[in-house]
């Protein structure tokens, strides 16, 4: 290594940018691994944050034919008091928030989160109301139904406080406006399309290689994350460990 930072010294001048770079920097090493004859391995790395991903590596324990891939996932990742909780209201009750659950969620995997709130609320139980919520990748739109009554979405709760009364997890599903009138249905006003999309950076079909090292940057927002997948079915120990940086 030609240059290590020593964060213990004391400078009476200006710090050089060498040093105020790497200072900045911070990698994250997370790592994973298994026999992939009974089940594969199929892991997402998401963080808080704008990240880089710095490198992938895989390690097999013999060359045995087998199928393995890192991909990058499209979605939203949910942040605790960030971007969690929205507004609802069926007509002639009062308004619901609904807080979601901290991760990262496909849009397919974000309708389930919301429609799963949504059947838990203590309100709607009472009511006999139950919900379907679909993601249409196509059209980028998010599809609200309640089983019986109509409903509308809430950008802004006026009935709360100025901390609560905002949908802070509306721009999640394309919901930027309160709807205009309730509805049997709903759909979010702003179409928020490729939240099921992949895209690869390793793909290996009946590979025999014993190990595997990329290194190339991959910058990242966060609402991206990163997927580590095999199939299952061999015989063959699989070892994988991936280097981050949260960018700040």
């Amino acid at each position: 290594m030609a240059i290590i930072n020593y964060p213990n010294r004391i400078y009476k001048t200006k710090v050089p940018a060498i040093d105020r770079e790497l200072a900045r920097r911070n990698p994250i090493t997370v790592s994973g691994g298994a026999n992939i004859l009974a089940a594969a391995i199929d892991e997402t790395i998401s963080v808080n944050s704008d990240w880089n991903l710095d490198s992938v590596a895989f390690t097999f324990s013999n060359a045995s034919v087998k199928n393995y891939g890192v991909t990058v996932r499209n979605g939203r990742r949910v942040v605790t008091n960030y971007n969690d909780y929205l507004w609802f209201q069926m007509n002639g009750k009062s308004p619901q928030t609904i807080t979601l659950d901290e991760g990262f969620y496909s849009g397919t995997e974000l309708a389930a989160e919301l429609q799963s709130k949504m059947d838990a609320n203590a309100s709607y139980i009472a009511d006999g109301v139950t919900f379907t919520v679909v993601y249409d990748s196509t059209t980028g739109l998010f599809t609200i139904t309640p089983s019986s009554g109509t409903i509308k979405y809430l950008n802004v709760n006026v009935r709360q406080t100025l901390r609560t009364r905002d949908s802070i997890a509306g721009h999640l599903f394309g919901f930027n406006v309160t709807t205009a009138a309730y509805g049997a249905s709903i759909t979010n006003d702003t179409e928020v399309f490729g939240l099921d999309s992949e895209a690869p950076i390793i793909d290996e079909v009946a590979s025999a290689d014993t190990d595997r090292y990329h290194d190339d940057i991959h910058t990242l927002s966060i609402d991206q994350a990163v997927r580590i997948t095999t199939n299952s079915g061999v015989n063959v120990r699989v070892d994988w460990t991936a280097v981050y940086e949260v960018m700040v």
